[in-house]
């Protein structure tokens, strides 16, 4: 073959492979497209089933659920406006692997979102139950980081390692010889421990021993935990489609809808809803309850600043009438003497 026949190969050879990516291109405009048909459809399915001023209460409450959520555990935090950025940083370092995995838990609860009104209901479901899983996670990261919480973790010694991976029981042990009586400047020091002594740190899935070790600890009470693994009991069933009914096709089959087309199911995205807005006073209570550990300390409290918080509080008040979980999240405000028309030098 001569060198004009082997660059006319590979020119083609090349155009092919630029046809393909264009098809790619192409397919993912198309599934674009195909997700925002639905989430048009969806959105005005609402309506056809159930009063307009009803969906659209509900609507406002998972905004406001959203919005409340974020600005509460931002604003909690030490205002850099009151005193020094350092106090800011210090008790940010302090529960930085909380505040990591919090992140993580807000932007799949975002998605979520997205999922559910494009029709992909069970996929929804399964983004807020690994929401959860995150919240949790990072709560029991972020209190083994304090010697108090890391010496009583009997529930966690029992969680052994998937495969003999590493357990808690090791890192326990590690963590006591590491840290001592010492609790890091930042908690997510914990993780530089397990990367450098326990790198195949891998425990067993069980989330509700993680909720008994939560309690163990005084962070939620029985009926909290009771909550709790009802949602996540509620959420793995659609996650783990453990029966076709609990699969996209089947809640359209349960509901005589077009399952070809994934057609909308009002009642699914209403219940949807309501289980949003109630997960998320569920995390913020969850996220403020291990904050509080050190906003009653003199030094944070009083670089909170007040004046910011006060759209927030009207906002959990009115979810706090129509939801149990914002109710929590009003009353450990309360406790915490976080209220409207209260400041630190009063």
């Amino acid at each position: 073959m001569n060198e004009k026949n082997i660059h006319e190969t590979s020119s083609v050879e090349e155009l092919k492979k630029v046809s393909r990516m264009m098809d790619f291109v192409l397919y993912l405009i198309r599934s674009i497209n195909e997700h925002i048909a639905r989430l048009c459809d969806n959105l005005e399915s609402l309506p056809a089933e159930f009063t307009t001023p009803g969906v659209a209460i509900v609507v406002n409450d998972v905004m406001d659920s959203m919005k409340v959520s974020i600005d509460l555990i931002t604003k909690l935090m030490p205002s850099s406006k009151i005193c020094n950025k350092e106090k800011y940083r210090e008790f940010w370092y302090l529960h930085s692997a909380l505040i990591f995995y919090h992140y993580d838990a807000m932007m799949l609860v975002r998605h979520s979102l997205l999922s559910a009104f494009t029709g992909y209901y069970s996929v929804a479901s399964t983004e807020l139950r690994n929401a959860m899983e995150s919240i949790v996670r990072g709560m029991i990261f972020d209190l083994l980081a304090i010697p108090e919480y890391r010496r009583n973790a009997k529930e966690l010694k029992k969680i052994k390692g998937f495969r003999n991976a590493g357990s808690f029981s090791e890192l326990l042990d590690i963590l006591e010889r590491r840290l001592g009586n010492k609790r890091p400047e930042t908690s997510v020091e914990i993780f530089d421990i397990i990367d450098e002594e326990l790198k195949d740190f891998n425990p067993e899935a069980t989330f509700i021993k993680l909720l008994l070790q939560l309690k163990e600890w005084d962070i939620i009470d029985s009926e909290l935990l009771r909550d709790l693994d009802s949602y996540y009991v509620k959420l793995s069933e659609l996650a783990h489609r453990v029966h076709p009914k609990f699969s996209e096709v089947g809640i359209r089959a349960e509901a005589q809808r077009d399952w070809l087309d994934l057609e909308p199911v009002p009642e699914e995205i209403l219940i949807y809803l309501y289980n949003f807005i109630e997960l998320n006073g569920l995390f913020t209570y969850l996220v403020l309850k291990v904050f509080s550990i050190d906003l009653i300390r003199e030094e944070f409290r009083k670089c909170i600043d007040f004046t910011e918080l006060e759209q927030d509080l009207d906002s959990v008040i009115k979810l706090a009438n129509s939801y149990s979980s914002w109710k929590r999240v009003k009353d450990l405000l309360e406790q915490l003497e976080i209220n409207k028309n209260v400041s630190y030098s009063t």
